[in-house]
């Protein structure tokens, strides 16, 4: 089993994925249209959010949809007050 740890960023378009033993990933919003782009943090290579398990995906997806369903001035206070969720995936 892995567990995947996500944290917003201090913007509404990043959020952080840590996982067990592995780099730190940054998954960047790019509009509701399209996926998610994921890069390891410091390598924006080669966009790996299609290597995600599909939980991890999924609960990356929804965070965004709220944050962006938020009026623009409140978005700050949402980030300001989340809190790191683990998704754990047998793989």
């Amino acid at each position: 089993m892995t567990k995947y740890t996500i944290t917003h960023g201090s913007i509404a378009a990043i959020q952080y994925i840590k996982t067990d033993g592995e780099r730190d990933i940054h998954a960047i919003y790019q509009s509701e249209n399209k996926p998610p782009e994921a890069y390891p943090v410091g390598d924006m290579r080669q966009n790996v959010w299609k290597t995600l398990p599909l939980e991890v995906q999924a609960f990356v997806n929804r965070q965004f949809g709220i944050i962006f369903a938020l009026p623009y001035e409140s978005r700050q206070a949402f980030i300001d007050n989340s809190i790191p969720f683990d998704v754990e995936v047998t793989e």
